[in-house]
């Protein structure tokens, strides 16, 4: 039986070592399509390579998931990171993956594919800092105005994490989430328009309006990804105050 709704082909060379795919993937049997994959599947080197060995070069994909297909081939162009780089050398590099990696993330969906490819870029810069320390002060200047909101979130994501192992944090898994707060925290601006985060002049009421709900629409946006407490608080709670001054909850600290 034919099925009922579009679908394109995908092919299997496509999927990385390690990747998640948020989209159901379909092998065509004789003329009808077979669910091999649903959503949440993780993929290795050995599983795809037997696949094209017995001749199953392309998977069914819903055009319905376009968008998520189309994510998941943005990251998969992301350049790779290698490990036998110095920690100076490689720290940019990372610094450079982040930044297209939101970039990425403004252009389509917050997606499990997403957001599996967010924390292991976290767990590189983790284990570059663990490495050396004193990398982070080799991070390069901007370069580019233009690109100031993307490389913002991987900068965030390198300091938090340099500044907790410099107040004593050891613990990688603890860290990892940290570094995963600092690339998404911003998340919520992909519904912002770039003129109005790049915008030199004071925000209007409208505009100020809008950048102040990206906290919560970053926290609403990533509830479903399974991230843990310490990375959503950061993305809802990255603009609060000790003073009560800042939003979205105005918290105060207490006990001084």
């Amino acid at each position: 039986m034919q099925p009922s709704t579009e679908r394109t082909s995908f092919p299997v060379s496509s999927l990385l070592d390690g990747s998640v795919t948020d989209f159901d993937l379909f092998l065509s049997v004789k003329g009808e399509d077979i669910l091999y994959a649903a959503p949440g599947y993780c993929w290795t080197r050995d599983e795809t390579t037997r696949l094209l060995a017995h001749g199953w070069n392309d998977f069914r994909v819903d055009a319905v998931q376009a968008s998520l297909v189309q994510m998941y081939l943005q990251l998969a162009r992301l350049p790779l990171v290698e490990k036998d780089q110095a920690p100076a050398q490689r720290i940019n590099s990372l610094q450079d993956l982040a930044a297209s990696f939101t970039q990425c993330l403004y252009s389509g969906e917050v997606s499990v594919a997403a957001v599996h490819c967010g924390q292991k870029i976290a767990k590189g810069i983790v284990d570059c800092l663990m490495e050396s320390q004193t990398s982070v002060k080799e991070i390069s200047a901007l370069m580019d105005h233009d690109q100031y909101t993307f490389y913002h979130s991987a900068r965030v994501a390198v300091f938090a994490t340099a500044m907790s192992i410099s107040m004593g944090v050891t613990d990688e898994k603890h860290l990892q989430r940290i570094a995963t707060g600092g690339l998404f925290h911003d998340v919520g601006k992909k519904d912002v328009p770039l003129e109005v985060i790049n915008k030199p002049g004071a925000l209007d009421q409208a505009e100020w309006q809008k950048m102040r709900s990206h906290p919560s629409n970053g926290h609403e946006a990533l509830k479903a990804a399974g991230l843990s407490l310490e990375t959503m608080e950061i993305v809802l709670h990255h603009h609060e105050r000790m003073n009560g001054s800042g939003y979205p909850h105005g918290l105060q600290q207490s006990g001084i």
